[in-house]
């Protein structure tokens, strides 16, 4: 039998422990004797499907000096991600199925699936409605308005309009009005070091006004990027008395507060911002309690010109493609998280959010799976695949790596 796989004590989700057999690509039974394979030990390891990103930006179209889709997509099957989810706002914005068939265009050999949402509004400037039918039938999967928030009126006219479409809608539920130009959270270390800050308020009444906009239209609702205590709080209610809200939260957002900007350091010049501790807590106790639906990466890829200038007036992001599926085993090992309940958060309910068949590990089709191993001792990740080797992660000590990834039925070794 041609290129024959032992993949030797691996863990799955459910907690098995099997020794998986891949031939030609494909999962297979285990043959009877004892054929001359490959081993590849997976001795304490995680085998996982391909993770699914909720929202990452690969700079194409727009800034591709930052980043390109073919760069950003071979660093995100490298790290187990085989589907991810661009939001609309590249340039030009993804308003019209124009810009939707250039994308698909580039991205038709791109090594991960690409996921298109569409602009909610025209140009993403809040004032009028894009065409949402038009976009969804060039191929987007739902529609979104990030950053910001527009005005109340309209934004209840477009729930009004996506849900008679039956399309979820992605809000970055903050206040524009009360985020103002803030470039940090509104606490203790932004006051002293003179920065303007963003209020906790902007995102528990932008998470409010998206609430009982759901509630009143019936639309199904996405909050992405959650920071705040009081915004968990919000959403943790609305979801018991029936709202259909889902949310997510960034990994990064998981291990970092505004703390780290004592040093003022851009790698932590971030939208959203980095919040208290006590917002941190609260965002991992709603991870394990289910009232956040999801973690992404929120990759936001920056040059090194984009983050030379004082810290207020550098660019937002870093890279973060490459941190997802080790950041998030590692707070399962502290936070004693299951591995079924890291499979939910990175796999399964991302394609339920997507509208997608969440993928599986079927026998005798072609294979696509990350084997994912503990380290040693916790480390941090030294060399970066994503063109812009900027992140807030890079201080953070993780316990697990990407060890060997395939993507249908190709083996691609990840040291």
């Amino acid at each position: 039998m041609s290129d024959l796989i032992c993949l030797r004590n691996v863990t799955l989700s459910d907690g098995q422990v099997q020794t998986l057999w891949i031939a030609d690509g494909c999962l297979i039974t285990p043959p009877d004797g004892s054929p001359d394979a490959r081993v590849i030990d997976g001795e304490g390891g995680l085998f996982l499907p391909l993770a699914i990103d909720l929202c990452a930006r690969l700079r194409e179209p727009g800034a591709t000096h930052k980043a390109t889709i073919a760069s950003e997509t071979a660093a995100a099957i490298r790290a187990g991600i085989g589907t991810v989810c661009l939001p609309p706002d590249t340039k030009p914005v993804i308003d019209q199925p124009a810009v939707v068939d250039w994308i698909d265009d580039r991205g038709r050999d791109a090594d991960v699936s690409l996921k298109l949402l569409g602009a909610l509004t025209e140009g993403l400037a809040g004032e009028a409605l894009a065409d949402l039918d038009a976009l969804l039938d060039a191929g987007c999967i739902g529609v979104a308005q990030p950053r910001r928030l527009p005005r109340a009126s309209l934004l209840r006219q477009a729930l009004q309009y996506a849900s008679g479409l039956g399309c979820t809608v992605h809000l970055d539920p903050v206040h524009a009005d009360l985020a103002g130009q803030g470039v940090a959270h509104a606490g203790r270390p932004a006051m002293l070091a003179g920065l303007t800050g963003i209020p906790a308020s902007a995102e528990a009444i932008g998470t409010a006004v998206a609430l009982e906009l759901a509630r009143d239209t019936g639309c199904r609702v996405h909050l992405g990027r959650i920071t705040t205590a009081r915004a968990v709080a919000l959403i943790a209610a609305a979801k018991q008395d029936g709202v259909a809200v889902t949310c997510d939260v960034s990994a990064h957002q998981l291990f970092l507060t505004d703390e780290s900007l004592q040093g003022l350091d851009p790698a932590y010049r971030l939208d959203p911002p980095l919040r208290t501790e006590t917002d941190r807590q609260a965002l991992i106790g709603a991870v394990a309690d289910g009232t956040v639906d999801a973690i992404c990466s929120d990759h936001q890829p920056q040059d090194l010109n984009a983050k030379t200038d004082p810290f207020p007036m550098t660019e937002p992001g870093g890279s973060t493609l490459e941190y997802l599926l080790p950041a998030v085993l590692t707070l399962a090992q502290t936070q004693g998280w299951s591995h079924d309940r890291v499979r939910r958060l990175l796999i399964d309910t991302p394609a339920r959010i997507l509208g997608l068949a969440p993928p599986a590990l079927s026998p005798g089709e072609p294979l696509s799976g990350v084997l994912l191993k503990p380290t040693s001792a916790p480390a941090t990740i030294t060399q970066l695949r994503s063109a812009a080797g900027i992140t807030p992660f890079q201080d953070i000590p993780l316990t697990w790596r990407v060890d060997d990834v395939w993507r249908a039925g190709q083996h691609l070794p990840c040291d």
